[in-house]
This record gives structure tokens, sequence and C-alpha cells, in this order.
């Protein structure tokens, strides 16, 4: 039941990366690429890291989304139905996307000897050890917990403060240019 959930949600993802892709009209290619942010949130779930789900819902299909969705808006020309999405270079860059997607399929099988035992050595059959929970270590004991989480991130000796700040600015900035574009738009 559970790699049925996991191929569930996985389908889900590609297939909403996929449509993201290929729909000519770009208010829906937004969204689709939301829904596809949406299912990354799920597998973070599905492997136990609600922290990084709650993040990956709050910062990318919250924040990140809802700035795309508001540039296309604000700029009228992107909502025109006579804009082409698609050009001439779809052949190639489907060809250019199969040879990297296979030399990834490949450099992951050929490097798979150092998963494999670890998963044999695990009783359920997943790995035991999961990278993508969040944690903090404290008194070399590690530590999901959120309450203990935030602050460590946001300590600024050693958390990540700043970047939090950066990264705030850089919305504000792309938030007041979109609006910058819009305004000269409407002018001209």
């Amino acid at each position: 039941m559970e790699q049925f959930v996991f191929w569930c949600i996985a389908i889900f993802i590609v297939l909403s990366a996929f449509f993201a892709m290929i729909m000519k009209n770009i208010f829906h290619c937004a969204l689709l690429l939301a829904a596809a942010l949406f299912g990354v949130a799920g597998i973070f779930v599905y492997l136990g890291a609600e922290f990084l789900a709650l993040v990956q819902v709050l910062i990318y299909v919250g924040a990140i989304t809802i700035l795309i969705i508001f540039g296309i808006m604000l700029t009228h020309k992107m909502m025109d139905s006579k804009i082409i999405v698609m050009n001439k270079q779809v052949v190639m860059s489907a060809v250019i996307t199969g040879v990297l997607g296979t030399l990834i399929i490949l450099t992951i099988y050929s490097t798979a000897h150092w998963i494999l035992p670890a998963l044999k050595n695990s009783e359920s059959g997943y790995l035991t050890h999961s990278i993508t929970t969040a944690s903090v270590t404290k008194n070399k004991k590690v530590v999901t917990d959120v309450y203990t989480l935030g602050p460590a991130l946001i300590n600024p000796k050693k958390g990540f403060a700043f970047a939090f700040e950066l990264v705030s600015i850089l919305l504000l900035s792309v938030l007041i240019g979109a609006t910058v574009i819009a305004r000269k738009d409407q002018e001209g």
C-alpha cells in the first residue's frame, strides 16, 4: 500500500510537470507548476519530513507560485492568445532532455552498488536513515522537533538569519519590479 501511495504521488508530479511544459496558456502552466510543487510536498509527507513539506507548501507553492501568477496577471501581453508558446527548438530540446535523462539514469544505476547494501540491511526494505528529515544535532542527539529546529535556523551566530533576510529582499525586489513593468505597459 505504501508503494502505491508513493507511485500515485510520483505520477501526479510527473504529469503536472509535463503538462506545465506543454500547455499553451501560461496561467495554466503556473497552476500546474503549483500542483507539481504541491506533489513534492506530498512526497515529503510520505517520507516523514513534515517540516520540509510545510516549508515546501509555504515557500514554493505559496510564495513563489503566487509571485509568478502575480507577474503573469500584471503583464497583460503574456495572457494574449496570439503569443506563440512553442518554438522551433522543441525537437532539439526533447532530444537533449532524453540524452541527459538517460545519462542520469545510467549514473544512478552504475552507482547503486553502494545504496543496495543499505537497503538489504534494513528490515523493512527501505533506508533506515532518511536524509530528508530536517534535524538538528543537540548534545550528540538528533532532534527532529520543530521547536528546536526553528531557533537553530534563525540563530544569528550559526543560523540562517542572513539567508532568510536576503531571500525576503529578493522577493520584495521581484514584486516591485513586476509592478514597475506592469505600470510601464499600462502607460505605453
